[in-house]
This record gives structure tokens, sequence and C-alpha cells, in this order.
């Protein structure tokens, strides 16, 4: 095992990257506009009343709870949704520390990983549940390779944690706990403590499971996405997934980038690339296998995660850039614990640099244009309230509840659920009001005929030619007339559209 003292943190190049990273973070994010995922999690925090409140509310998105706790307590002092920023920004800022101080790797290494895209935009400037995840891996990559009083229990938390943050996070923390039990038993600990750290690992994620699967009567159970799932269409997924991982280049002639992949998104165009992506996902595999092959522990690691992810891609399809992401953070933990036991040759740096420099493009690229474009208009939408008369009813589409709850604080009749409400919950309810015939014209007879009103204003995240392909009958049977519209979103589902809607 390579050991060295530490000097990073008397290291003025460090301090200067990392002074520079807060600072490109900070603006980004006073620049960032909200989208409807964002301020779900926020929605739900903020609605529950009560801790066990919460741990209900979830129960139905799929997601373990660490995220929604770490909001919960936050949305008891406060519901300025600007707020939600705040922990992201801690988080990430100490992911990037900790790479830049702490990790075993050469410099530039350190610099080039801290400005790529998924640390700098995709888990960084979005404030998700993915970044609390990778934040407890590397401090487990650090805890790995040391002996210190208490090592195991602090070890042990670290990865209870980390598999309550995310389904690929926890699918990466039962990756670095094989390696923990691999790196046990190489250290010729006696077979029952080798059994006993598998049977602890299999209890620790336990809970994590219990979030993870939701309720049978979910609307996004297991068979929802079965059934909407084609073989084909999964498997074209799958080999998609490492070019979007290792390099996520948005395709930059794209208005709407966000989760577009420059080399698929161009092979519609120029065919010889559908003979060239292939060679080039095999050309990224075969140098990861170069760089990870002299330490079996660590190809172990990511080849595990890499499979178990694809197979749990049958049920949650890997289809944006933030989940193929979790597959680069994967080989980011197995090089970091390669680099602890191994003398890296500068082949092999200059080989992983050649790809993060490649994560640095994307980096700049896509909070470039999160600065200069709106990423949603979803803060726009008090001034579409604004335009609605006082006496009159505000309504909602299914899709446009989060941000209007969101930035009005106060729930909403929902259109498709015929019902007021604060957040979206993914119930079998939900499932059956969405797909059902005629949603916005049932929701609105319902309301006139409950209310006994004959006009209400609708602000919804669909243009009108959008309602009038999926719900001809409100078209038919209503006055719809499009009052005001906030277009030009980088992420397509977060423009704001205001109608008015009077009986004939």
């Amino acid at each position: 095992m390579v050991t060295q003292k530490n000097t990073s943190l008397s290291n003025p190049i460090l301090w200067t990257a990392f002074l520079l990273y807060v600072i490109v973070l900070s603006y980004t994010m006073a620049h960032h506009e909200f989208w409807a995922d964002e301020l779900h999690s926020w929605n739900i925090a903020k609605a529950s009343t009560s801790f066990s409140d919460l741990i209900a509310n979830i129960q139905y998105e799929g997601h373990p709870p660490v995220w929604y706790i770490i909001l919960w307590f936050i949305s008891k002092f406060t519901h300025n949704i600007t707020c939600i920023q705040l922990p992201q920004s801690i988080i990430i800022c100490l992911v990037v520390f900790i790479v830049l101080f702490f990790s075993p790797f050469a410099v530039s290494t350190r610099i080039l990983i801290s400005f790529g895209y998924f640390f700098l935009f995709e888990y960084g400037v979005l404030s998700r549940n993915y970044a609390p995840g990778i934040l407890l891996a590397f401090c487990i990559c650090i805890v790995l390779q040391k002996k210190f009083r208490h090592k195991l229990i602090i070890y042990y938390l670290l990865l209870f944690l980390m598999s309550n943050t995310h389904l690929l996070a926890a699918i990466l923390a039962g990756c670095l706990h094989l390696y923990f039990v691999c790196l046990n038993s190489k250290q010729h600990q006696k077979t029952s403590a080798v059994i006993l750290h598998i049977f602890i690992g299999a209890i620790i994620f336990l809970p994590a499971l219990y979030f993870i699967f939701p309720p049978s009567d979910s609307g996004l159970n297991i068979h929802f996405w079965i059934d909407k799932a084609k073989l084909i269409d999964q498997l074209r997924i799958i080999y998609a997934a490492p070019l979007r991982a290792f390099i996520p280049m948005p395709a930059w002639w794209n208005y709407n980038f966000w989760n577009t992949e420059f080399l698929l998104q161009a092979q519609s165009n120029h065919a010889i690339l559908k003979v060239i992506n292939p060679l080039v996902l095999i050309l990224i595999l075969w140098l990861v296998f170069v760089v990870l092959k002299t330490n079996k522990k660590s190809l172990m690691l990511f080849i595990t995660n890499l499979v178990l992810t694809f197979i749990v891609s049958f049920i949650f399809p890997l289809t944006d850039t933030r989940y193929a992401g979790f597959i680069f953070i994967s080989f980011i933990a197995a090089y970091w614990l390669y680099y602890y036991e191994v003398a890296v040759s500068r082949t092999k740096k200059w080989l992983v640099n050649l790809l993060l420099i490649i994560q640095l493009t994307a980096g700049i690229f896509a909070i470039a244009k999160d600065i200069q474009l709106p990423f949603s208009n979803s803060y726009k939408v008090n001034e579409l309230v604004k335009e609605v008369p006082a006496d009159k009813k505000i309504v909602c589409d299914y899709w446009a509840l989060n941000t209007l709850e969101a930035y009005t604080d106060k729930p909403f009749y929902c259109l498709e659920m015929q019902k007021e409400m604060s957040f979206i919950v993914w119930n079998k309810e939900f499932t059956e009001r969405t797909t059902s015939n005629a949603p916005f014209y049932n929701g609105i007879t319902n309301l006139f005929q409950k209310e006994h009103i004959s006009e209400a204003y609708m602000i919804s995240v669909k243009s009108l030619q959008t309602i009038m392909q999926q719900d001809p009958q409100l078209i038919k049977s209503f006055t719809v007339k499009l009052i005001d519209k906030k277009e030009g979103a980088i992420e397509k589902g977060s423009n704001l559209y205001l109608y008015q809607i009077t009986s004939l």
C-alpha cells in the first residue's frame, strides 16, 4: 500500500481551484431556474407537518429519505424556495473539497474531476438527491484505507446513510462494501469475521430497499416500468449509458441540450456514427479496464457496479444523463481505491485525464448555457397568477402543480386528479387519472358542477396544440383561450401557459 504525508492542505494551487469552484458554482446557482423535480422534493418536505408524515408522504417516491429529511428540517424554518440550494451547495462543495485535498490523485486529476460535468453541473448546480450519495461514497473511500479507533462504526454509518440517498447510490454502496469484504479477506481475517461483515452489510441495506420499492398500489411500481419497457429500447438505453457517463458532452446545436449526448444525437443525421459509436464505447470500457486491471478489487468494484446498474435499468431505465453519471462516479471511486494500493503509471494518469478533459469541456458548456438561458420558466409562474382576476378560480394540470405550489405556497385544484393537492403523488390513482380519456375535460366539468361556476383559469405546462391532441373533448366542449405563455426553457417540460376556460 502506498502511503505518504498529506501536504495538500498547504498547496496554494488547490486552494485557488477550490475558491474558483465555489465562485463558479455560486454564480451559476444564482442564475439557475428550478425545474419540476427540484421543486417536487421541496413541496413534499414542506407539506409534511411531522417526521412520520414525511415518511408517509415519500412512500410512493421510489427514493430513500435522506434528501427529503434534509429539506424537511429546512422547511420548518422557512418556505423560501431558494433555500433548497443551501444544502446542495454545502454538500457538493464538501465533495470537491475532499477530492482536492484528500484524494490520492495527481493535482491535475483532482482539478479536472472537480470542474467536470457531473461535479460542476449535473450533481452541482441542480438541487437533487445525488450529491449526498457521492459525498458519502468518497468519505468511504478515505475510511477504507485508514486505521483508527471506531473505524467500523464510522464505516457502517456512512454505508447506511449512502444507501439511503438514492437507488444508484445504494448500488454503488453495495459495490464498495464488496470491496471492503474482499479487502478484509485479503488481510487474512477469519472466515467468520468476513461472513459477519457480509451479514451486517445485508442488514444495513434493508431500510433503503423498503423505500426504493414502492407499495403495490404505486403508479410507478415495477410492473409499470416492465409493462412500459420494450426489450430493444432497454438495450439501446443500456448501450448509450456508458457514453453518457464518460462523454457527457451535450448536443450543443440543440436549444434543449439537457439530457442529450452529442454522439448519440448526431448519429440520426450522420449514419457513419452508428458504426463509430459502438467502437467508441468499446474503447472507453477498454481504457477503464487498462487503468484498473492491475488491482482486481478495484476492477471488480467498477464491473459489478456496471452490471448491477444495467440489470436495474430494465426496471428503472437509465434514460437521463444524471442516472448514467453514477457509472462514472463508480469509476472515480474504483480509481481512488486503486491509487491507494498501486503506483499509477504516467500513461494511466494521461488516459484518465484525457477522459476528464472531455468532462471539463461538457461542464463548462452546460454552466455557460444555464447562465445565459432560462433552464426553466417555473419562476415566472407568479407573473401568470397576477394576470388572473382576483375573483376567478385558478386550476392547474398535474405537471404544473409542483411549480404553482412551490412559488405560491398553497395547494391548487388539479384537473386530472379532480381535487386540491400540495404535491404530486405517484399512486394508482395518478396512473388511472392521467391515462384516462379526456382528463382535462373531466376535471373542468367536475369543478364547474361542484362549485357552480362557468369560468376558470388554467396554468399548464402544455401548449394549446398539445392539449388539442391529448384532450380534444376539452376544446369541443369549452372555450379555451390562451392568455399568456412563458416559453424558451432549456428543460422541455418547464414552459408555462395560462388559459381562460369558459362554458360554451
